[in-house]
């Protein structure tokens, strides 16, 4: 019986990290041939110094966004912690932006957030509207 425990749960695993892998790699690859526009109102943006024993696993250095009617937002496309500060001031100015994320990742938001799941989706690039 404990045999059979173990090789479900192995099996259950393996399943678990291919599905995240492969899941996580067709997102990326639909985003970049499929991309939407979302107007949204900022209110506050940081730039992050890519710390990994911060809020993230990764340690890509990113500008966190805040906004009124669109959540949390990420933004990666800086080039360096310099860059990354002059986008969070441009941002942090508040107003409304257009920003451009692939298409997966805009629906999947929507997923997670009726699914009660904490996630800050990627936006690939912004512009002031006013």
């Amino acid at each position: 019986m404990s045999n059979l425990l173990f090789w479900g749960t192995v099996s259950i695993l393996a399943v678990v990290i291919l599905l995240s892998s492969v899941g996580a790699w067709a997102l990326g690859a639909y985003d970049d041939g499929h991309r939407d526009r979302i107007e949204c109102t900022v209110t506050g943006a940081v730039a992050d110094d890519g710390n990994p024993m911060g809020r993230r696993s990764w340690s890509t250095p990113a500008v966190e966004i805040n906004t009124s009617d669109c959540g949390s937002l990420v933004f990666t496309g800086g080039a360096g912690k310099d860059a990354d500060n002059a986008i969070a001031e441009e941002l942090a100015q508040g107003g409304r932006f257009s920003f451009e994320m692939g298409r997966a990742t805009r629906s999947l938001s929507g997923f997670f957030d009726a699914a009660g799941i904490s996630w800050t989706p990627e936006v690939l690039s912004y512009q002031k509207i006013d």
